[in-house]
């Protein structure tokens, strides 16, 4: 219905999987569908997308701090009985796979998890245009500690 009342197009075809990409036409149209048609149907208790933003904005405007205070944000909500109980390392692999999953979800940014380098592997690195952010993931270390590592790895 939604394709036959013009509000999407299909903008490519792929045969050998059998499938189509659909598209808004322009961003009129769009607009106006997300606007008047999504709002009754998608009405979150949370305002994700407003996270989401300041987030990326965050990481954009090379405000670690401000990074980190809403991926705790984020993180705290998540009920203990979730949390991995079972030993050290366990626990520090689930927190580099959500973070992962988490930065790939809400970024516009280049991800790389694990990224092999010629004196180690780095947990996490996320490129903006403007900022490169290293990510590396200890459980009971100190900032200063993870922050050595680094420099010594290079």
């Amino acid at each position: 219905m939604i394709y036959q009342s013009g509000y999407l197009t299909i903008k490519d075809y792929d045969r050998e999987e059998n499938t189509f990409l659909l598209d808004f036409p322009n961003n009129e149209v769009k607009n106006g569908f997300l606007v008047m048609v999504a709002a009754n149907y998608l009405q979150p208790s949370v305002d994700m997308d407003s996270w989401i933003r300041k987030t990326v904005a965050a990481l954009k405007q090379g405000d670690p701090e401000k990074f980190c205070l809403l991926l705790t944000s984020f993180l705290s909500d998540i009920p203990y009985t979730m949390r991995r109980k079972e030993n050290e390392r366990e626990k520090e692999c689930y927190f580099h796979y959500t973070f992962y999953l988490i930065m790939r979800l809400i970024s516009v940014y280049t991800v790389y998890t694990e990224k092999e380098q010629s004196e180690g592997r780095v947990d996490c690195i996320v490129e903006t245009d403007k900022y490169i952010y290293i990510f590396e993931f200890k459980l009971d270390s100190t900032a200063d500690e993870v922050l050595r590592q680094i420099e010594e790895k290079g």
